[in-house]
This record gives structure tokens, sequence and C-alpha cells, in this order.
């Protein structure tokens, strides 16, 4: 490119440029016109042809360069100095104005060489061909060729200034060349594009000229290394001598700074493979082959053909570490070739410089990440390659341990050795390494990652200096360091600082498999490098450093998983926190990784890592390192007797190794996995011997705390601080991590826990550090719950007391912690975190050491106070863990459980999900069984009360709610789909059923009052078929056990035990069972009543119905008083159920309804009887059994009861409400049975306690409650059967029955009495202290006398009914009461014949209409009625004033006279209607009656006579009128019965002959009265007879003024002959009476004599002894 095409620069700069040129060359032609005249015209012609270029185009000067240069080469060949400076000068300038063209500069190229060739102005001449080469490219191929040439020649002259310039030209030309190409190319994309699009290569025709740089380039390296390889030349003729050195300096200057050139060129990487690597190798091979051998002792040993050159191996390396570093994804076997050699000039018989150099090279290389993965990639992980990575590190370990060793040997060949090593080490702040006394300080040190050669940039020395020994220990720790980082690098794959291009690219497939090689070739031998630089290095900085590579390498290796080389790694620091005996000892168990370790070593260098191990701080050298703490062993399993005697000696390297195993776990927690054992088991050794275990212990005895230097002073507070960091980063760790972390842990703690077991003191700091990591790590508990707790579970297991204490104080207070940290999803929505958090919790209860189980429930307090509102899904784990006490934990821990009980009842329920309230049910139940302490059992059963006031409270949420899991609620067979509310209540119903047959009276008492009351409550919010399911599955069985376990219970004396009374109704189990069997058997009875209509709904209510009322009869019978009679009640109350529902019932379905009724109440009707019949059954077997047994006292005891008044009472009581529901199918036989059972129940004797029972206040009279009730019920079925149309009309007269044999109790109670009272002296034990119990004597009148009156009106109401008559129930009725009417005033009470004649009046009133409508049924009761009518009118017992009192017997005789009306008026005028020999009775019994006085000879007194005056005058006009005045009553009814059977005509005869009978009587009877009459007034003289005489005497002449008035009026066929004599013989009597001086009789007397007016005569009438019946009609008109 011309100087003028650069376009802008205007015409006036060229016009100076030609101007400037001009004057140059009038110059030079000035100078050169004598001497060299045609160098004058030549520079005249070069004017003229500037003048005409400047006067024409522009750049006409480019045109004319040529024509110009000529003067200026024949300047240049004159020897003249002078012009040949100016020509020179001139030069340059045309060549920096860029008007040279290719032959100009053969043109100044030749001269310049002519120049060199004579030595001339040698610089001047480098200066020129620079420019040349540098302004422009116009310079290329031979003429190129020829300027190196010459710079070479110079480079190689005498004087050293030009040698120096030369070598720098050449240098820089070089590279010009190089870069060119990349000129050339443009740039090194377009390079590669015409590579990829397959350009041809160069030398083909079309590319040549784009291909010239290229060629230069090529044609250039490829002469350098001919000459380097002592060859000819093919391009750079002329070339008269080459150094090695500098051919060798310069190849590395092209391929350190041209490497792109060969990499997209194929020519030159063959150049390069083919040439260079040959070269390299040919050239390494007297490094190779030469041995240092021992100094001969004389000096004639043969010497060795070629000996390493230091400057050419030195180069040599160079080169290699270029081409390795920039060439090896293009030389991959030949570095592989180049790298083998590398690692054998470290074989010890090399020279120190040769091993020096081989470091650094090697340390160039392994600061690049991307090396080490490619070697790895291309050597190791390929079959039959090299392992050069394995190789590599194998002998850099070999390397350091032969220093290490080499050192010591040296030292013990020394004798003062010891000394200088002591004074090198008395010096502070020493850095290095000591083995054996040997002390090898650190000579160089590194950045990290940053190689420093010294010895390869020596190039200006023959030979290397004398290198230190300790430089090759401290290169190869550094190269371990930096190897280590790199392996990290590759591993992590961390971008490079100063990455190449030409770096081979690892994907992502290779990179595991790649990562994995890396480890297994490196991790054995930089393990076997690494322990010995621990165990030797003497400054913190050294051991930090390596510890921390350390740290590095184990954490990749767990990141890729590679355990043993991980394990290895931890397992070395961690042997080197302890003693090395100490160290064997704990860790030999885990000689599995030792073992790998050791082979590995083995193989690699000699096994002499493992010397190390065992001899580091051994006893060869006296150095000992400060010791800084001392403490006594941690007891464990595998340490011998005689380490656990010796203390424990600790130096500052084992706590800085302590340190650095803290460091790695903490920042590397996640890779550690298994080898947490490991780690932990020595942080927990030191930690002992440290004594910072007092952090967890409590100091023990045993325990010496750790004796401190200073140094450990400043060390403790941070170790301890590292510590418990490490715990709370276990957060950061991953799951998988965690999970390692706390195996490991429970591991540690098992081993404690075996160690415990062998009674010796365990460390706790497993499980301290246990909860410590829970703790932290609450956001994601989930994840370690489980592992965790289950291992605590076991710790509390633990026999050791300590371990068992820390076990339970880390579950709860984790459980704690856990349920008040605030979790992502809130506690209270998590039910699976709940339900898991909460059953290590609930484990506990499997523990059966008091303790734990103490603490455990502290624990629950202490939730449910604290955090009792969180947990909605917890609640079953806290109610099973109260509810997991039982019987032996002793009351201290049973009354903490109940505490923790009653507060979640109390506080809770409200918050606790459903499913949790039938446990809640169970477990205060189970408390309520509980036997430890009774008060907790009544309160238990307080609080199921409060739980059914919370079921009621919030029964509307709680039938919303539909619970899933429906198996926590028990299954109640036979009911369907029971909703699950109801099957709440259920629960709560069975557990208090259960309770209520507790062996303790006061928990049955409590449950049965809880039950009934909460199904009294609530009941009404069951649905009524549940009311099936508990009936059957509750209540029933309940009865059912409270009955068996009655009947089984003792009756021996409770023992009071001292100071509590117990009342004697209560002394015994069977007494207080008695009391459950009240309770319970009322209580259902209660529901059962008062749910009988939904009951009745449901199917079985038959089957309930007979079955309750067994459970009732079975009471009933019991023996003891108290059940019986509650029994008693309860049927009452069933019966008397107000069963108004039952007709809506019967609406809807008439038919089943009242099948079901009449079953049901015949059911009842059953067992009515049967229980009536078994109580009051007292037959005379048993009685005289009893007498017989009764002198063997107590045997009788069991066997008979009596049962109690209230008892009968309440039965028969309960009978109207049966009878209502059965009188349609009462049959007779059921009355029979019904009779008896009132029949014996009468009969009972009465017990002297129950005395104040029999006084009624029920009625006005006198009658006891039993009486009354047993009337009444009688009452019930007359009003029944007297109903019309009535079903049992027909058993009227067995109620008329029934009822006399009552009234006979009147006069005749029932005769058990009799014997009663002895026989039943000590009745049985029921009664109190078994004191004898009286039998009182009843008063049965009342009872009799009701009977009486219930029966009289009975008959007047159905007197006519056919069955009445038929069974002759008046004839019964008079046989019943001639008892008491004979016994009249024998009676035990007066009132008892008074009511019997006055009843025997209306029954006769009533009965006689019938009997005279149906004779020929009362056959029988006439005879029976006149003797009743005479026992009782003429009794046999006698009645005075005295006893009775005047009114009462005027009383008496008004009754008498009442009978004798009755006669009057139903008998005598019907007499043709009854038999003939009952009117006979009649008529004698008026006579009797009528002239009492006469006949009776016992009649003394006045008064006796007074007593009859009126009944006398009654029987007496009774029978006149029956006599004579009836007549028209026959008349008529003869009349009316014309068809009167003629037995009724002879009937009809039969009475007019009584008639006229009775008129003789009293005829004769007058006659004797008037007789005696004027006898006693005749004697009496002066003195009147008494008055009652005077009465009678005018009542005598009043009655036969009567009859004679009667007789007259009677028809003939009344009155005879005979009648009428009698009377006129009367008359004289009469008048004897006229002497009488009292009015009364006088007026009497007048009115007698007067009827005999008519008598003076005949009468008419008397001729006819019949007539006809008109006159007998008007006469009785008359």
């Amino acid at each position: 490119m011309s100087f003028v095409g650069g376009g802008g620069c205007g015409g006036q700069d060229v016009h100076k440029f030609v101007e400037a040129l001009q004057a140059d060359f009038k110059t030079l032609s000035l100078e050169t016109k004598k001497k060299y005249p045609q160098i004058k015209e030549a520079c005249e012609e070069a004017i003229s042809k500037l003048c005409t270029a400047g006067s024409s185009q522009q750049n006409s000067v480019y045109y004319t360069v040529n024509q110009i240069l000529y003067p200026l080469v024949q300047g240049c060949e004159t020897k003249d100095l002078k012009i040949i400076k100016f020509c020179l000068g001139m030069m340059q300038r045309l060549i920096t104005q860029q008007v040279v063209d290719q032959k100009g500069a053969l043109y100044i190229t030749n001269a310049l060489w002519t120049l060199m060739e004579n030595n001339i102005e040698e610089v001047k001449v480098l200066q020129t061909v620079t420019l040349l080469l540098t302004t422009n490219t116009v310079v290329h191929g031979d003429t190129l060729a020829k300027a190196l040439v010459l710079c070479f020649r110079l480079h190689y002259a005498k004087n050293p200034t030009i040698v120096n310039t030369a070598g720098a030209t050449i240098r820089q030309l070089v590279s010009l060349v190089f870069e060119r190409v990349y000129l050339e190319k443009d740039s090194v994309s377009s390079l590669q594009q015409q590579q990829s699009s397959g350009a041809p290569a160069e030398g083909e025709g079309g590319n040549q000229d784009v291909q010239t740089f290229a060629s230069d380039a090529f044609l250039l390296f490829q002469d350098l290394v001919q000459l380097v390889n002592a060859d000819q030349p093919y391009w750079l003729l002329g070339m008269t001598e080459m150094t090695r050195t500098f051919g060798l300096e310069l190849l590395e200057a092209v391929l350190t700074n041209f490497s792109a050139v060969f990499h997209e060129s194929n020519d030159f990487r063959l150049l390069l493979k083919e040439r260079v690597c040959a070269l390299v190798i040919k050239l390494f091979s007297p490094n190779v082959k030469h041995r240092q051998l021992p100094a001969p002792s004389n000096g004639n040993a043969p010497v060795p053909a070629e000996k390493p050159y230091f400057p050419i191996s030195m180069r040599l390396l160079r080169l290699v570490a270029i081409l390795i570093q920039k060439y090896h994804t293009i030389l991959v076997t030949e570095c592989e070739i180049f790298l083998s050699l590398i690692i054998k000039f470290l074989d010890p018989d090399k020279p120190a410089w040769q091993r020096a150099l081989a470091l650094e090279v090697i340390h160039k290389l392994v600061t690049r990440s991307s090396l080490i993965a490619f070697f790895c990639k291309s050597y190791d992980l390929k079959n039959h390659a090299t392992n050069i990575v394995h190789d590599m590190i194998a002998a850099m370990g070999s390397y350091i341990r032969y220093s290490l060793i080499n050192a010591s040997a040296m030292l013990n060949g020394q004798q003062n050795g010891v000394a200088n090593s002591l004074t090198a080490m008395s010096g502070s702040n020493q850095c290095g390494f000591m083995f054996r006394g040997a002390y090898l300080p650190l000579v160089a040190t590194y950045a990290p990652g940053v190689s420093k050669a010294v010895y390869l940039e020596m190039l200006d020395k023959i030979d290397a200096s004398n290198i230190p020994d300790s430089y090759g220990i401290s290169v190869g720790h550094a190269i371990l360091l930096d190897m280590t980082r790199s392996i990290g690098g590759v591993i992590q794959r961390t971008p490079e600082l100063h990455p190449s291009h030409n770096t081979a690219v690892i994907t992502e497939e290779e990179h595991k498999p790649l990562c994995l090689q890396l480890v297994n070739s490196s991790w054995s031998a930089l393990l076997s490098a690494f322990i010995p630089l621990v165990e030797t290095s003497i400054d913190e900085a050294t051991t930090e450093n390596i510890l921390k590579a350390m740290q590095n390498y184990a954490a990749l290796c767990g990141m890729l998983e590679q355990l043993q080389p991980r394990d290895a790694f931890i397992m070395a620091m961690c042997r080197a926190s302890f003693p090395p005996h100490y160290a064997m000892s704990i860790f030999a168990n885990t000689t599995q990784s030792d073992g790998d370790l050791r082979c590995h070593t083995r193989s690699g260098s000699q096994d002499l890592s493992s010397q190390f191990i065992n001899s580091c701080s051994g006893d060869a050298g006296d150095f000992r390192p400060q010791i800084v703490a001392v403490g006594t062993p941690l007891p464990s399993a595998s340490l011998p007797h005689s380490v656990m005697q010796a203390p424990v000696m600790l130096t500052n390297k084992n706590l800085q190794c302590m340190r650095a195993i803290l460091f790695l776990a903490h920042n590397n927690g996640g890779i550690l996995g298994t080898s947490w054992h490991i780690v932990l088991q020595t942080l927990q050794h030191l930690v002992w011997i440290l004594g910072a275990e007092a952090f967890y212990r409590r100091q023990s005895s045993g325990h010496a705390k750790a004796s401190c230097g200073g140094q450990l002073m400043a060390d403790l507070p941070v170790l301890s601080q590292m510590l418990s960091q490490l715990f709370e980063s276990s957060q950061y760790l991953d799951d998988v991590a965690l999970h390692h972390l706390i195996d490991a842990l429970c591991k540690l703690s098992h081993e404690a826990m075996e160690l415990a077991y062998a009674n010796r003191e365990p460390s706790l700091f497993a499980v301290a550090k246990l909860l410590e990591t829970g703790l932290v790590n609450m956001p994601r508990i989930k994840v370690l719950w489980r592992p965790l707790t289950n291992h605590l579970l076991e710790v509390c297991q633990h026999r050791h007391i300590r371990m068992r204490e820390w076990g339970v104080e880390a579950i709860t207070y984790l459980v704690k912690s856990a349920l008040q940290f605030k979790h992502k999803t809130p506690l209270k929505e998590n039910m699976e975190l709940q339900t898991m958090l909460l059953s290590p919790l609930s484990e506990l209860s499997t523990v059966l050491h008091a303790d734990v189980r103490q603490r455990q429930l502290d624990c629950v307090l202490q939730i449910l106070n604290t955090a009792g509102e969180i947990l909605s899904f917890g609640w079953p784990a806290i109610i099973e863990i109260i509810g997991a006490v039982n019987e032996h934990h002793g009351e201290p821990l049973i009354r903490t459980a109940f505490q923790c009980l009653q507060l979640v009842i109390t506080d809770f329920l409200t918050v606790m999900p459903w499913r949790c309230l039938p446990l809640c049910i169970s477990t205060a139940a189970k408390f309520g069984s509980q036997t430890q302490e009774l008060n907790i059992s009544l309160t238990a059963i307080g609080l199921m009360w409060n739980i059914s006031d919370f079921f009621n409270q919030n029964q509307d949420k709680l039938m919303s709610t539909q619970l899933q899991d429906v198996s926590i609620l028990p299954d109640f067979p036979g009911t369907v789909k029971m909703p699950q509310f109801d099957k709440l209540w259920m629960c709560l119903y069975a557990k208090l059923g259960e309770l209520c047959v507790d062996l303790r009276p006061a928990v049955r008492k409590s449950a049965g009052q809880t039950l009934f009351s909460t199904i009294s409550a609530h009941g009404s919010l069951l649905n009524p078929p549940t009311w099936q399911a508990l009936v059957w599955q509750v209540l029933f069985p309940l009865l059912d056990n409270v009955r068996a376990l009655s009947s089984s219970a003792s009756n021996e004396k409770v023992d009071a035990s001292g100071n509590i009374l117990i009342h004697h109704s209560r002394n015994t189990a069977q007494k207080q069972w008695a009391e459950t069997q009240v309770l319970t058997l009322s209580g259902v009875c209660r529901v059962f009543n008062t749910k009988r209509e939904l009951l009745q709904m449901l199917g079985d209510f038959e089957r309930a119905w007979s079955l309750i009322l067994e459970f009732i009869q079975n009471a009933a019978l019991s023996k003891n008083g108290e059940v019986s009679l509650a029994a008693l009640k309860s049927l009452q109350e069933i019966m008397y159920h107000n069963t108004a529902e039952r007709t809506e019932r019967a609406l809807k379905d008439p038919q089943t309804a009242q099948e079901q009724d009449e079953e049901i109440w015949t059911i009842a009707w059953n067992i009515w009887l049967s229980i009536g019949m078994e109580s009051t059954k007292m037959s005379t077997s048993t009685s005289t059994k009893l007498q017989q047994q009764n002198s063997n006292g107590a045997e009788t005891q069991e066997d008979f009861y009596i049962p109690s008044q209230a008892f009968l009472t309440a039965l028969i009581q309960i009978f109207p409400a049966i009878f209502q529901h059965i009188q349609v199918k009462f049959s007779a036989a059921d009355f029979d049975k019904f009779c008896t059972v009132l029949t014996n129940a009468v009969c009972i004797p009465v017990q002297t306690d129950a005395v104040p029972y029999i006084m009624s206040t029920v009625s006005d009279t006198l009658l006891t409650p039993l009486h009354d009730g047993i009337l009444d019920c009688m009452e019930l079925i007359q009003k029944e059967a007297t109903k019309t149309d009535s079903h049992i009309s027909q058993l009227i007269p067995a109620i008329f029955r029934q009822l006399l044999i009552f009234s006979k109790f009147a006069c005749a109670p029932p005769t058990f009495q009799q014997s009663v009272e002895h026989k039943y002296a000590k009745t049985s034990g029921h009664y109190a202290n078994n004191a004898s119990v009286e039998v009182v004597s009843m008063n049965y009148i009342p009872f009799g006398e009701k009977s009486i009156s219930i029966c009289v009106k009975l008959y007047q109401t159905t007197a006519t009914e056919d069955p009445v008559v038929q069974e002759q129930i008046l004839h019964d009725i008079v046989k019943a009461l001639r008892t008491p009417l004979a016994m009249k005033y024998k009676c035990l009470s007066s009132s008892t014949w008074k009511l019997a004649i006055s009843s025997l009046i209306s029954v006769l009133h009533t009965g006689l209409k019938v009997a005279r409508a149906k004779p020929q049924h009362f056959a029988s009761l006439w005879d029976d009625l006149a003797d009743t009518l005479d026992k009782f009118l003429f009794p046999a017992s006698v009645c005075t004033i005295e006893d009775r009192g005047l009114e009462e017997i005027v009383l008496d005789e008004t009754i008498d006279c009442q009978v004798i009306e009755l006669l009057r008026d139903e008998v005598l005028p019907h007499s043709h209607e009854m038999p003939h020999q009952f009117i006979m009775q009649i008529v004698v019994l008026l006579n009797k009656g009528s002239i009492h006085s006469a006949s009776d000879t016992n009649i003394c007194y006045e008064s006796d006579w007074k007593l009859r005056e009126i009944f006398a005058k009654t029987c007496f006009e009774t029978l006149l009128q029956f006599s004579l005045l009836e007549d028209h009553a026959n008349t008529n009814n003869n009349r009316l019965n014309a068809n009167v059977l003629a037995a009724g005509a002879a009937g009809a005869g039969g009475k007019d002959f009584a008639g006229r009978l009775a008129v003789t009587a009293l005829l004769h009877r007058f006659q004797e009265v008037l007789k005696r009459f004027n006898d006693d007034e005749r004697q009496s003289g002066k003195c009147p007879l008494p008055r009652f005489r005077l009465s009678e005497i005018s009542f005598v002449l009043k009655a036969i003024a009567t009859l004679v008035v009667s007789m007259k009026k009677a028809p003939a066929s009344k009155v005879n002959k005979p009648a009428w004599d009698q009377l006129i013989g009367l008359y004289p009597y009469l008048v004897d009476c006229t002497t009488t001086t009292s009015p009364e009789v006088s007026r009497s007397l007048r009115e007698a004599l007067l009827q005999y007016t008519d008598l003076l005569q005949a009468p008419r009438s008397c001729a006819a002894a019949t007539s006809n019946d008109n006159v007998i009609q008007s006469n009785g008109q008359e």
C-alpha cells in the first residue's frame, strides 16, 4: 500500500515530500560528484523523474520509486561510510513513506546484505531491515528469508552490542512473520471459516497469493526446527551458524505466542507433531538416561557419554511446559510421553536441579484445572494409557516422603545436626516441616493457584546454583495444595482465571465419569502425601493449609459420593486430632477404611505413609510439640485398659485438627454422609478430654476437668462455639445429609448406651446434640423427627437413670418446642405434622419406668397449658397418653394424668376434633374405673357429665360434622346407619353403663345417676332407631350385669376400716349392690317410660317390654325389701304411663297397633301375676318347714322372707293400670289367679316396723293402703263387668265370691297369723342387725266391711243378670252375712253386724224380687235366709245397758225393726210365691218376736223388755197385717197370674193356712199377756206395775182392737171358726182389766171393748164359707 494511496492527504503533502526528496538527491549528487560520478548522474536522473512526477499525477512517485532507488543502492555499494549512512537514511525515509514496492524491497535487501557481509554499519542495517519488514508487508518469500538470514548472521557477530541487537531483531521479526499470518487471514474467525468451508491448502494454484504469509511462517518454523536439530535449513539459505539454546528460545516464543496458527492449520499441526515433538524427545534423552551416582572416592570413575546440560534441559522443559499447556489437545500422545518423562525427573537418582525444574513444570501444570481435567480424560480414563494424574501425585508423595526421610538420614549422619535443627527451631515464627529432628524450612511460599518458577527462569545461567534441601518439599507441598484446588475446580467446574482458547471442552456426560476417575486417581496418593505433611508440619499456617486442602478434598469426594476416599480423608484428620496411641485405640473399630487406605498407599509409595502414621510423633527426635491440654480418656469399648489409665495429652496441632474437622463438618456437612459417625466420635472424645462435656453433663465425681495450657484457654471458647455452630448449621443441610447426621448421633448414642449397660459413665454428648439438632431444624422437623425420636425413645428405656433422664428430657423438650414453633403451614391445620410430633410422646407410654411416665405427663400438662388451642389433630394422641396410665402406676402418676384429662375436658372439648370425643369418653371412663383413688373415679364420672353437656350445647355443630374414619366409633350391631352423633352418645352411655357395675358402691351410684340423668336430660337428641341400640346394648346388659353381680355379692359384713361409719343398711356387699339394683332398675324404667312412644315405633318393642318386665319381676322377687319395692315402683311407673299418644299410632295402623297392645299387656299381666304369685306364696309346707328349722336358727334366714306391706300395696296398685288394657281378654282363669294373689296378699303378716304404714291416710275409713288397693281393684273389675256389652260380665259371680271371702275377714281374720309370731321370730338377714322381727295383728274389720258394702252395691246393680241368678249369688251373700249376723254382739266391731244387716236388707230388697221371678234358681236360699234372720233377731249373745248404753240399744232395736219391715214389705205380701216352709218359718219368727217378753225367760229387768217393746210391736203388726189384710194383693196376683200352674195354686192354699195359723198364734199370745197382767196387778195392790208392763198391756189391748177390726174385714177363707172362738174367749180377760188405774191402759181397753160391739151377735157372713170376688174386693177397699 503506497503512501499516497491513503486518500485523504492533500497534494500539498506529496508536493512537500517530493521537494524534500529532490533536495536530498541534490545533496547526494553533490556528495558523489567527484568520487562516484555514476551515482551523481543517477541522482540527477532521479531528480528529473521526481520533477515530472511532482507536476503530473499524484501517485507517480510510486511508479518512479525503483528508478529513484537506483542511486541509493549504488551509494551503499561504495564503502564510504558517510554516503552509506546518507543512503540508508534516504532508504528508511522511502520505506517509511511506503513508496517502496516488492522489487524495490529486493534492491534494498540486497544492498543491506552487501553491507552485512562487509560488516559495515550493522546496527543501521538491522534498523533498516526492521523498518522494511515492519512498515508494510511488501517483503515476503525469498526476500524475507534473505532479510532474516542477514539478521541471524549478525547475531553471531563478534560485537556483543550487535549480537544483542540482532537477537532482539530476530525475535521481533520471527514474531512479525507469524503475526502476518493473522493479518492475512484478516481474523482468526475468517481463517476458521475458510478452513471449515474446505478452502484448498497452501501451495495450490488459486490460493497462492493469499497463503504467502502462511507459507513464510511455515518455512521459517520448519527451518528453526532444522537448525535446532543441527540440520540444514530449507529456506533460510545462507545461515552459517545457530545455537540450540537460541533456537529453543525462538521455538518457545513462537509456540507461546502463536498457538492459534498451529491449532488452525493442518500443515503447522503436522510440523508440530512430527518435527517439534521428535526434536524434544531426542533432546530429552540425556536427561532421562542420566542417573546421578554417588561421587566416586577416586576421580577416575567412568563418566557417561552425554551429561544433561542445564541450559538446554531448562529450555527444553520450558518448551515442554508450553507444548503441554497450549497444545495438549493436538498432541495427546506426545503430551503423555512428556508428562511421563517429567515424572521420571522426580526420581531420587536425578540431579537436584533436574528435580527442581520438573517440580516447577509440574507446579505450572497443576495450577490449571483444565489441564488436570484433560490429563485425566485423555490418560487416566483410557484403558491402555498411563495414569498420568495418579502417577504425578504418587510421585509427589514419594518425593515428599523421600525428602523427609532423606533429611533425617543426612541429619543422623552428622553428629551436630540436632543442635543445628534445634537452634533453627528456637527462632520464633518458623515455618516448615520437622521429621525425626530434621528441620526443613519452608523456603518458597506461593499464593494458591499461582506457580512461581525460580530455576526455569534462569535463562542466563549455565549451571543451576546450589538448590536448598527444603526447596523440593516447599514446592512439592504447594503442588499438592494446588493439585487439590485444581481437582476441585474440575469437579465444581470453576472457571479458570486465565482460560486459554484451546482448552478441551468437557461435556456434561463426560463430566461425571471424569470426576470419579480424578478422585480415583488422586485420593490415595494425595492422602499418603498429606498424612506425613500434617504430621511433620510445625507451624499453624502450613498445617492449616494442608488441613484445608484435606477438608476440601473430602468435601469433593462427598459431593461425588466417593465414600471410601471421603472417609479415608476424614479419618486421617480425625486421627490427627489425638495422640497416636489413643487414635489407634479409638479407631480400632473403623479398620475397614484404614485397610483400604493402606493398600492404596502401599501400591503407590512403599507404605511410607503408614510408617508415618505410626512414627511421626515417635521418639526418634527430641522435639516435642507443645502440649496444651491433659484430660481423662472417654470410656469406650475399644480402649485397652492401659490407655484408659493414662491421661490423654493434646497438642496444639490436635486442637487445630479438631477445628479443621469442625470446620469441615460445619461447611460441608451435606456431604459427610456416613462419615458423620467418625467426625462426631472424634468430637465426642475431644469434648470429653477437654472437659467441655461439662456443658451437657452434670459434673460427675469420676470426671476431672482437663488441665489447660494458656493456649487452650483461648481456644476453648472458640472450639465450643464452633461446636455449637456446627449443630446450628445442620439447618442448612439437605434432608439426606441431615439424616446421616442424625444416624451418626444415634449410633454414638447407642455406643454410649452399651457402655452405660456395663455401668460405666456414659457420655451424653450424642443425646444433647440430637436435641440441639432437632431444635435448630424445626422448620423441616418432618424430615428428622422419626429417626430422632425413635432413638430417644430407646434411650428412655435405658436402665441407667441419667441416660433415661436425658432421653425423656430431650423428647419432651422437642415436642414442646415443635408445638410452639411457627411452622410454615400453621400446625393447627397440619394434621400429619401434629400427629407425627405427638407420636413420640405417645410412645413414651410403652416405657415402664415411672420417672419417664411422670415427665411425659408433666409435658402433656405443659402442652395443654401452653399450646392446647393449637392441637387440632393431635388430640387423639394426647388423650391416649393420658389414658395409658394404669393401676400399677401408682397414685401420683394417675393424679397427674387425671389433671391433664380435667384440663382437656373442661377447656378443650370445643376445639377438639369430632373423632377425639369417643376417646375422651373412654379415657374418662378409664379413670372412673381405676381403683387407686376413689375421688378421681368420682370426679371422672363428673367429667362424663360435662362431656354430655358439651354434646348437648354443640349438637348442631356435632351433627353437621361428618367423620370420614368411622372406625374410631364403636360399632353397635343391629342398628342400621346410626348417625355419628348418636354413636357418640352411645359411647358415653356404654361407658357409663360399664361404670355402673364397678366394684365400689360410690362409683356405681355416681355412674348410675349420671347415666340416667344424661339420658333423661339429653336423650331427646338421639335418633329414634338409636334408642333401640341404647336399650338393647346399654340398658339391658347393664341390668343383666347388675343382676348377676348382685346375686353373687357376699353378705359378709364390710369392714368399716376403723374410722368410717357405715350405715347398717349398707354394711354388706349385698346391701350395697341392692342400692345399685334399685338405682339401675328405676333408671332404666324411667327411660323406658319417657321414651315409650318412640320405642313402640321401633320393631322389637315387645321383646324389650317383656325383657324389662322380666328384670322387674326378678327384682321384685328379690329377698331384699328395698330392691323388691323399688322394682314395683318401677313397674307402677311403666304401667301407669300416660298413653295418650298411642291414639295417634292407632289411627295410622289400628290393626297392628291393637295386636301389639294386646301382646304387650298380656306380657305385663303375666309378669304381674307371677310376681304376685311368687311373692305372696306362703304355703303350709313352707311354714311347717320353718317351724322345724327354726330350732336351727340361721338356716331359715336365707329361705324365707315376708314381703312388706308397702310392697304388697304397690303390687296391688299396679293392677288397675294393667287391667284397663287386658279387660277385653280377661278370662275367668285370669280372675281366679288374680283372686289368689289378692287373697294371699291380704293374708301376709305385717312386721312391726311397718306399723306406721298401716295407718292409712288415703280414706276416712280405717283401711290400710293395701286393703284399700285390693278393694279398688275389685271395684274396678266389677265396674268393667257391669258395663253394658261388657266382655267380662261372666266374671260377676266370681267377683261376688271374692268379695265375700274378704268380707269374712271382718269376723275371722286370716288364720295365718295365729302361728306367725313364733314362726317368723327371726326372719331373714335382710333386716337390720338381724334383730328379731315381730309380727303385728292387723285390723281386718274395715276391709271386711268395705267388701260387704261393695258386694251389696254390686248386687243391687247386677241382681237380675243371668250369671248372678244362675250362680245363686244371693244365697252366697246370705251365707256370708250369716256369720257376722249370727255373732252379732260377739263381732269384733259392732259396725260389722250393723253393716251386715243393713247389707242384708238392701240385698234382699233387690234379690227377693228376682227370687220371686225365677224361683227355680233360689230353692236353696230360703232355709239359710230364715236361719240367718232367726240367728240375728234372736242372737245367742246378749247385750246389756251396762255394755252399750241405752241409746245404742234403742238404735239396735230400730235395726231389728227394719228387718221385720223388710219381711213385711218384701216377703209376706208375696208369701204365695215363696216356699211354704219358708213362710212358716217367717211366721214363727214374727210370732217369736211379737210377744218376745212372754216366752223369754231371761227377761229380768225392765230394760230388757223395754229393749224389745217396739220390736215386738212391729212383729205383731206385721204378723197381723200378714194374717188378715193381704187378701186383695193375693187375689190380684192370682188374677194376674191366671196361668199359674197347679203347684202354684197349692202354694196359695198353703199361704191361707199360714195366715190362719198366725191368727191363732196371736190370740193365744194375747191371752197369756192379759192373764199375767191381771194377776200381777192384783198382787201389786196399791203399787203400780212398771211402766214397761203398762206399755205392754196397752200395746196388747190396742192389738186386740186392731185384730178384731181386721178379722171382721177379713174374708172367711182367712178366719176360721176356732179363731173367732179364741177371740171371744179373750173377752173375760178384757173385762178384768177394767180395774186398772193407768189412764193409758184404760184408753186402750176402751178401744178394744168397743170393737167387740159387733160380736154381740153372730155376723151374717159367718154362714157363707165362700163369697164372690166382688165382695172381697169391696172389703179390701174398705
